[in-house]
């Protein structure tokens, strides 16, 4: 199992699991990879793809992947400051862990950054004793190398405290980083933050749908096709409007009924003019109908929505309208982070206490964020584990894109296995449908199996520490009558952050 959660008080990401993998193993990997062509990894491309600003946390996320992609157990959760002064952890917090520490000092490590790395593990060292749980190794990951008076220091200074707290202390320098990297097991990670369209013909060359990806050189895009109808491809470079955008992967189709318009999705880079890291979402007119036209207003109007709304409350800030002849395009900036797939799962199993406390409190963000589009008589009606983005040191909870907002329901919109019900036949009033795929993506969450449609069992069924009246209240909310929904999201946003509280503490009230 493995969990993340936000430290305010900490520079850096941690990440645990119960056992390092075989070193050497990892060096022998690393250099068949190279043999084999393979570019180089430079850790600068984190201040190239999120700036100065964003460059840590960059780092520190693709830390948390890279622990994921080697070992294969590896679970991402994260949980809200001040949860036992943990950032990231994997293990049994009643026993054994072992810790990955980020910290993202690219031009190497000098006396300046000696106290954050000793405050780090001094936290957790402190936090371990409070909580009852034992630091079985901690690994310092830095994107450099240690000059002689660093490497002296550094030994040093693990040799005392190991002696002092019998914790292993390990550095994965520039050169451990690579060497996991470079891992068959860690490829798409390699891919996604450092080189992840070098060859357009590689049928691996691509990242998985929901990872992140880097700007590269035009050099190596596949070439432009700026048609409106040629369908939308991983590694293809495409005008929008006045600019030009790299596809991450290929994009999500969907054609209407009566084949009047098509709608497409696909996350990408602006390659110029100041990039940014976008979300692409495309009606493209097959036929000059009515109800391709009715459509076509609608998309302008969530456009307006969002330019409206100007990021509120965890929405998506709108970049750009773009009208063509047959093609209306909405450009939203894509907030940085983990999705809510990534950070909690469903794993296929139930969650443990101190993860469910995470998944209440992103919940209970989401909700503020669908009653800030309820406000204005829109809601969102397509949430799902890969709609939702934790973002920042809080990891705050962020939407991806507008959803379906001010877009007429069509029969079996939305993402599978969060449906209403009455999403299935095209109809259904919009506050009620929110309330229901908030629940189910909860409920799927934290139990690891979905809610059914004919008989739910309560959640207390697979964590006996989930507090009785939320039980109640998310069962009432996954009701397939809507009108016995509870009426909007406020409610169940108080009730996620009271549960939270309560289930922190093991309160089963």
């Amino acid at each position: 199992m493995f969990n993340l959660a936000a430290d305010t008080g900490d520079l850096g990401c941690s990440l645990s699991y119960g056992s390092t993998p075989g070193r050497r193993q990892g060096r022998d990997d690393a250099v068949t990879r190279a043999a084999s062509g393979e570019p180089p990894i430079h850790f600068y491309a984190h201040q190239a793809r999120a700036g100065e600003a964003g460059a840590r946390e960059d780092f520190e996320q693709m830390i948390a992947l890279l622990v994921e992609a080697v070992r294969g157990d590896a679970r991402l959760v994260f949980a809200h400051g001040g949860d036992w002064g943990i950032d990231a952890l994997v293990g049994d917090l009643n026993g054994r862990v072992t810790i990955w520490q980020a910290k993202y000092f690219p031009h190497g490590v000098t006396n300046r950054h000696r106290g954050q790395i000793e405050g780090s593990f001094a936290s957790a060292v402190r936090n371990a004793s409070q909580h009852g749980y034992q630091i079985q190794e901690w690994v310092l990951c830095v994107p450099s190398s240690l000059d002689p008076q660093m490497s002296q220091w550094w030994d040093n200074w693990r040799q005392t405290q190991t002696r002092l707290t019998r914790v292993q202390l390990v550095l994965w320098d520039e050169t451990g980083l690579r060497n996991e990297l470079m891992r068959p097991a860690a490829r798409y990670v390699r891919r996604a933050y450092y080189h992840p369209y070098q060859d357009a013909g590689d049928e691996d060359s691509g990242p998985p749908k929901n990872s992140e990806s880097v700007m590269v050189p035009s050099a190596v895009l596949r070439r432009p096709s700026d048609h409106p109808a040629t369908p939308w491809s991983g590694g293809d470079e495409r005008r929008i409007g006045a600019h030009r955008y790299l596809l991450h992967a290929d994009s999500v189709e969907q054609v209407s009924l009566d084949h009047s318009w098509s709608w497409r999705e696909a996350t990408a880079d602006r390659v110029q003019h100041n990039p940014l890291r976008v979300r692409l979402r495309q009606l493209h007119l097959l036929r000059d109908t009515s109800t391709a036209q009715r459509r076509r207003d609608e998309v302008r109007a969530q456009g307006h929505l969002l330019r409206k709304l100007d990021g509120t409350g965890g929405l998506p800030s709108l970049d750009d309208l773009t009208e063509e002849a047959a093609a209306t395009t909405l450009v939203t900036v894509l907030p940085i982070g983990l999705t809510w797939r990534q950070a909690f799962g469903p794993i296929g199993t139930p969650l443990a206490r101190f993860t469910a406390t995470g998944v209440l409190g992103a919940a209970a963000e989401v909700c503020a964020t669908l009653a800030v589009l309820h406000r204005e008589g829109a809601s969102h009606r397509a949430l799902g584990p890969d709609g939702i983005v934790l973002t920042g040191r809080t990891r705050r909870a962020a939407l991806v894109d507008g959803g379906l907002a001010a877009l007429t329901p069509q029969p079996s919109e939305g993402v599978a296995g969060y449906r209403a019900p009455e999403q299935h036949r095209g109809g259904g009033s919009a506050i009620p449908v929110d309330v229901y795929q908030v629940a189910a993506l909860v409920y799927h969450t934290v139990t690891g199996h979905p809610p059914s449609p004919y008989a739910t069992p309560p959640i207390r069924a697979s964590l006996p520490e989930w507090p009785e009246h939320l039980d109640d209240l998310l069962l009432r909310c996954l009701d397939p009558d809507p009108s016995r929904r509870p009426v909007g999201p406020g409610a169940l946003a108080a009730a996620f952050r009271e549960g939270r509280r309560l289930l922190s503490r093991g309160d089963t009230r």
